[in-house]
């Protein structure tokens, strides 16, 4: 039930965010020309270059986040070695005092 809510609400946001995007080209048709210092960018509409330079911010924050959430995976994955690791010698360090007492009571 929850998931096609979640769906559904994604859906009504992409929706809400597509209709500021059409609206805002429509009022900035303005031409504007890109000019960095090396560079010189085509003429394009106001809203174009902003809707690309948001698309280019989100696809940075994509992949910032991804490496970092790459390096916590691994930080994961070594810990649950480590543990895994002690616990198995916690297993080998009780059978061997659990043995050594057997054998002091006989």
């Amino acid at each position: 039930m929850l998931k096609w809510l979640k769906r559904a609400l994604l859906i009504i946001v992409l929706a809400l965010f597509l209709f500021i995007a059409i609206f805002f080209a429509i009022r900035n048709d303005q031409l504007v020309t890109l000019d960095l210092v090396l560079w010189q960018g085509p003429v394009l509409s106001v809203a174009l270059y902003m809707i690309l330079a948001f698309a280019v911010g989100v696809i940075l924050a994509l992949l910032a986040s991804s490496a970092l959430l790459f390096r916590l995976e691994q930080r994961l994955r070594r810990s649950n070695k480590r543990i895994a690791k002690q616990q198995t010698e916690l297993d080998a360090l009780r059978k061997a005092s659990l043995s050594t007492e057997l054998t002091e009571r006989e």
